[in-house]
């Protein structure tokens, strides 16, 4: 665990934890100063320990956080959240409205990650729920200081959230990873995924006019231009689709992801810093590589028939 200091209020938390077959690796976003206090995303139940950890570090205690903020409801993003709300007795959680009723359930959603995430979910640790009375959907809260985004497209039930001059994306602009003096970036487009969707819902935030916002990535870290760094998710997110749709009569070969993943290295230099990474990262990364691919490969398929 480690705690990254951006500005005078604003930090984020690197929980790390070895799981099967890869490092899992998640950095919710704390806020907190004389006024208000919250927190972005606190992770599955698995990494709970290591989050509480930095949260008493940065004193924050079960008197000071206001809120539990949810860009959508997968369980590397939010699995945690019920539980942790039992040392946080006034945090009010905002989610989209089509999650809350899987997290007041999540049988059906915990039953659905095992399914598609296999002994990586177990890892992760089941879905505690949580009470009625602690989770709701504002637009705009905390005195109309912070306002939340339908941002689909990553998932049917995804939002960002705008406060101050910071725009905190979730998986709205794919995966972020600072190497050095490089940057590697990639699409988060898992199966189910809708193109068109995930498309508008970038344009909904380059109309706000972002250029003078930093953009803040759940996964992870921090850029000063978040106009910038959408229009960059944007073209990076075409330029996939064109070349995963130009290798759509081989997808069912056995050499058709390496392919597509050779493509991608020569024509996206962003994608193609993936080299940069030590061998546990870039392992851990070719399995969501692999996962955005097929998630835009199902797109394809669906918008052909």
């Amino acid at each position: 665990m480690s705690i990254n200091k951006v500005s005078e209020n604003l930090f984020f938390i690197v929980l790390e934890k070895k799981l099967p077959n890869f490092r899992f690796s998640m950095s919710p976003w704390v806020y907190k100063d004389e006024e208000i206090c919250f927190l972005i995303d606190p992770g599955p139940l698995s990494t709970n320990d290591i989050l509480k950890k930095g949260l008493d570090n940065l004193k924050i205690t079960k008197d000071t956080l206001d809120f539990i903020l949810l860009t959508h409801i997968h369980m590397d993003h939010a699995g945690g959240t019920g539980a942790l709300l039992t040392s946080y007795p006034k945090a009010q959680v905002i989610c989209h409205p089509r999650g809350i009723p899987h997290l007041l359930n999540p049988e059906k959603l915990w039953e659905g990650s095992k399914k598609t995430l296999g002994p990586i979910a177990e890892a992760y640790g089941k879905i505690p729920s949580i009470p009625s009375d602690r989770i709701e959907f504002q637009e705009n809260f905390a005195g109309n200081k912070i306002k939340a985004i339908e941002t689909l497209g990553h998932s049917p039930h995804h939002l960002s959230f705008l406060f101050k001059k910071y725009l905190f994306i979730g998986e709205t602009a794919g995966f972020h990873f600072p190497i050095g003096n490089h940057v590697y970036l990639r699409p988060a487009t898992p199966p189910i995924f809708n193109y068109d969707i995930a498309i508008s819902s970038i344009d909904k935030l380059l109309d706000l006019n972002l250029t003078d916002y930093k953009i803040c990535y759940a996964h992870y870290g921090m850029s000063e231009n978040a106009e910038l760094m959408l229009k960059i998710a944007r073209d990076q997110l075409i330029l996939w689709t064109d070349v995963i749709s130009n290798h759509m009569d081989k997808s069912g070969k056995k050499d058709f992801m390496q392919q597509v993943i050779i493509e991608l290295k020569k024509k996206d230099k962003y994608f193609a810093n993936i080299n940069l990474f030590d061998e546990d990262s870039r392992k851990k990364e070719e399995y969501f590589v692999g996962n955005s691919i097929r998630g835009i490969l199902g797109y394809i398929s669906k918008k052909s028939n």
